[in-house]
């Protein structure tokens, strides 16, 4: 975990997405830690943050992230998330509400379909069999999908830090699971229970999540505002950086 010491009385929890650390959000923490606490975590299985007893839902992670708010006394915190991240923080929302302030959810999803479901099968056989080499081709490869813009320089740093992020291949197998499971166990008619600000950002060019992903949880969710950035794919936190910040900082601004 990592946190930005900050007087600020607003505090940011950012959640990162399937195969990637606290240390993708490098392009959002300089801003926020202007005005808030900013926390970053590992979440379980990745990063430095050991897999231990997993049970492949998304109901444990968040729970993880719960422990973690205890233990920093952060009181109730906005929680900014990205892909699986995002899927972390609705999770969280609905079983903690009271520790909410406020989402911010980034080229996420509330449910996934059977073509989902059999992508993130597909994956974890692969990985079962072949191990962490595999794992790093996969890593790689889903990495250059992300992006929408073609930037090299850009896709081979973000290829770098998947790679890193994931030390045993049990990590992206309970996350994998987690995902999957949303084909079964979806969100979606759980959303009209979050009762909190909520901004949905969503990359126009997005294959992993698209926009109408985040169609649904803006639906599901009331009150919510739904943000498409153009031309922008999968990561558009890094890829469009700016103006997902700029719609972030804008809708901060409007709940103090």
């Amino acid at each position: 975990m990592n946190e930005t010491v900050s007087s600020a009385p607003k505090t940011a929890v950012l959640i990162h997405g399937l195969s990637e650390a606290r240390k993708v959000w490098s392009r959002q923490e300089t801003f926020l830690a202007q005005s808030m606490r900013v926390v970053t975590y590992d979440v379980r299985g990745f990063g430095a943050s050991p897999v231990g007893s997993a049970n492949g839902t998304v109901a444990q992670m968040a729970d993880d992230l719960g422990q973690i708010l205890s233990a920093q006394n952060t009181g109730p915190a906005w929680l900014i998330g990205f892909s699986m991240g995002g899927v972390i923080a609705q999770r969280f929302a609905l079983d903690f509400p009271e520790l909410v302030s406020g989402l911010v959810l980034i080229a996420s999803s509330c449910t996934v379909g059977r073509a989902g479901q059999e992508f993130f099968r597909d994956r974890m056989a692969q990985v079962s069999s072949g191990g962490r080499e595999t794992l790093a081709a996969i890593n790689k490869q889903d990495a250059c999908g992300c992006f929408s813009l073609g930037d090299e320089k850009l896709i081979a740093e973000y290829q770098e830090l998947r790679v890193a992020a994931v030390k045993d291949v049990e990590g992206y197998l309970n996350a994998g699971r987690a995902m999957a499971r949303l084909a079964d166990e979806p969100m979606v008619q759980d959303l009209n229970g979050i009762d909190c600000p909520t901004l949905v950002i969503a990359g126009e060019t997005d294959p992993y999540c698209p926009p109408r992903a985040s169609e649904k949880i803006a639906q599901g969710i009331p009150g919510s505002e739904l943000e498409i950035v153009p031309q922008a794919g999968h990561c558009l936190h890094w890829e469009a950086s700016d103006a997902t910040n700029k719609l972030i900082h804008d809708f901060l601004k409007k709940h103090p």
